[in-house]
């Protein structure tokens, strides 16, 4: 009884990395071109200069050295990013003056993104990244807050949008980790 205990445990033991293993591959060469089909879209979302508008949004520095983290806390910030963004969009923009098919487009391509993060990422233990994914709501929490305070007029939109479009970046970045 004892032995064939321990014949599951081993085999469980051996199988477990595999059924929790992430195909970075496909979440690769998915989220790259998920980032090109919003970042095309964000760039057609035009509007007013506002240079006087303008503000600078801190992104938590863990996120712009993404070379220390792991390929699965990489996924896990890939994930919560897109959520905010997705949120803030989600957010009123009728005073932007944008075409409303473009922005449920960029909004559809990143609900998309979000669910097969949500398919690849849910039978895997979350480590390292919950101290940088709070710093991200917070993050986030800021652009949002600016929108408010700002009354969502079409200049903080058009900052908002700036910053995102550097988010775009960012993912970028952190998708390349998945290569190596």
């Amino acid at each position: 009884m004892t032995n064939r205990w321990i014949l599951q445990a081993a085999f469980l033991l051996w199988f477990l990395p595999i059924s929790l293993s992430i195909n970075y591959e496909e979440l690769e060469a998915r989220q790259s071109r998920s980032n090109s089909e919003c970042e095309d879209l964000l760039k057609q979302l035009r509007g007013p200069l506002c240079l006087r508008d303008r503000k600078f949004f801190k992104m938590p520095m863990e996120v712009n050295h993404p070379e220390q983290m792991e390929k699965r806390d990489t996924a896990f910030i890939i994930q919560e990013m897109l959520q905010n963004i997705f949120l803030v969009f989600n957010n009123t923009f009728s005073s932007t003056g944008w075409n409303k098919t473009i922005v449920e487009s960029f909004l559809g391509k990143l609900h998309n993104q979000i669910v097969f993060l949500n398919e690849t990422l849910k039978e895997v233990p979350e480590d390292e990244s919950l101290t940088t994914r709070i710093s991200l709501k917070s993050y986030y929490w800021q652009l949002g807050r600016y929108l408010k305070e700002k009354r969502y007029s079409s200049c903080a939109w058009m900052v908002t949008r700036a910053a995102v479009s550097r988010n775009f970046l960012i993912i970028r970045r952190l998708t390349w980790i998945f290569q190596s």
